[in-house]
């Protein structure tokens, strides 16, 4: 047992009984910040623990991102946590059965999509009228695709929360306009994910992909979205070639748009040579290798709310970033060299030439890495988010504790 579990249980000596709704692995996205987060909760005392996971996600229609399953990812499993793998999308009487049985006083929901909306507010609803406290992890405050109706769904599944945790101040902010006023909002930030297969050398991992061992390595890791600026690290890139005409980019990841538009980028810009692109999904035993590789981690992105998985496992390995002033991402870095403005290619190539050439600068940023995935450590999210439950706990006793005291003075006078 480690020592943050030999600590007192408090709320009076009771656990918390919390259910956390969301996916776990063999599923893909959220399921790998889940899989963290409950694992580190199954050790707290102060939790008894139950997770409600989805057992069909999505119509696959509706997913971009190819199989829903990483067939190499492994189901975990904790000791005294009870895991009901029962939600489907297309079945509304599992969303009913989820809400009238589930065990926890506090429902702590994972919320990241709006094609979840009408489970999520089955679910909920049924939560809020069995009288449970309700909270969401607002994974992105508002979708990363525009649109009314998205935006609508997202906003009333957020209105069945009693509270909500965010990954950053930013985030904390734009959600505060978005909520009923008075409703607490904690900034947790988004911990550290790990990558399958251990700590490998940057030699042996450039060897198992084939890239040059005196390579510059810029890494653009994870789904290709609109939002995520691909095409102005494309012209970024084709900059820093010219000063640093042995850097190579790889793009590992499943494009969720037609790729012909960047494919015709690279092209226009001379870079067929020097762009790596591994399209599809990447399976976690192989993410690793990628990142190790790397010299320089991008996160180009145009426009964001939220907290990065990809900047947190680059984190992991101890990766220098370069990030845009987009949402949370500049939380991630410690020289304001790194952070660059959100859509301007001229002064992303500034950075990456600058950590690139610079070793002092790209030892420096590394070693910040490092302390910063020291400080978003699990056992500090886990006893933050236990903290936030037992707040949210007494203040439902508060009130009839309250009334009693009331009521017994009144008789004595």
């Amino acid at each position: 047992m480690t020592a943050a579990a030999q600590r007192p249980v408090g709320n009076g000596g009771r656990a918390v009984r919390v259910t956390l709704i969301s996916t776990l692995p063999p599923h893909k996205g959220i399921a790998d910040y889940t899989a963290h987060l409950a694992g580190s909760l199954a050790q707290r005392p102060a939790v008894s623990l139950e997770v409600i996971d989805f057992a069909s996600l999505y119509p696959r229609r509706l997913y971009p991102g190819g199989e829903l399953l990483d067939p190499t990812a492994q189901r975990p499993q904790w000791p005294n946590v009870r895991v009901r793998t029962m939600l489907r999308w297309y079945n509304p009487l599992s969303w009913v059965w989820a809400g009238l049985t589930l065990r926890g006083e506090v429902v702590h929901a994972q919320w990241w999509s709006y094609i979840l909306a009408p489970t999520y507010l089955v679910v909920l609803l049924l939560a809020r009228l069995r009288r449970r406290r309700v909270i969401v992890t607002v994974h992105n405050v508002e979708p990363h695709e525009s649109g009314r109706w998205r935006r609508l769904l997202n906003e009333l599944v957020l209105r069945l929360a009693d509270a909500y945790i965010v990954h950053d101040e930013r985030s904390r902010a734009a959600l505060a306009k978005t909520v009923p006023a008075g409703k607490p909002i904690a900034v947790i930030h988004h911990g550290i994910l790990s990558s399958a297969g251990g700590e490998r050398s940057a030699a042996d991992a450039r060897r198992a992909l084939s890239v040059p061992e005196d390579a510059k390595v810029v890494l653009c890791f994870g789904n290709i979205r609109p939002y995520k600026g691909v095409d102005v690290l494309l012209r970024a890139f084709a900059a820093v070639r010219e000063r640093v005409p042995e850097a190579r980019l790889i793009i590992a990841g499943k494009p969720w748009e037609d790729w012909s538009r960047y494919e015709s980028l690279i092209a226009e810009l001379g870079l067929r040579d020097t762009v790596d692109t591994r399209l599809g999904f990447v399976p976690a035993s192989d993410v690793g290798a990628l990142f190790a590789a790397a010299d320089v981690v991008a996160l180009p992105y145009l426009q964001f709310d939220a907290q990065s998985g990809v900047g947190t496992r680059a984190l992991h390995h101890g990766k220098a970033l370069v990030v845009t002033d987009a949402g949370g991402l500049p939380e991630l870095v410690s020289d304001p060299r790194a952070v660059v403005p959100p859509g301007d290619a001229d002064r992303l190539a500034e950075a990456l030439v600058a950590v690139l050439t610079d070793q002092a600068l790209r030892t420096r940023l590394e070693e910040a890495a490092k302390v910063r995935a020291r400080d978003l450590g699990w056992d500090t999210i886990a006893e933050q988010t236990v903290a936030f439950y037992q707040t949210l706990v007494r203040e439902r006793a508060r009130p009839a504790v309250s009334l009693a005291e009331e009521r017994s003075h009144e008789e004595h006078v």
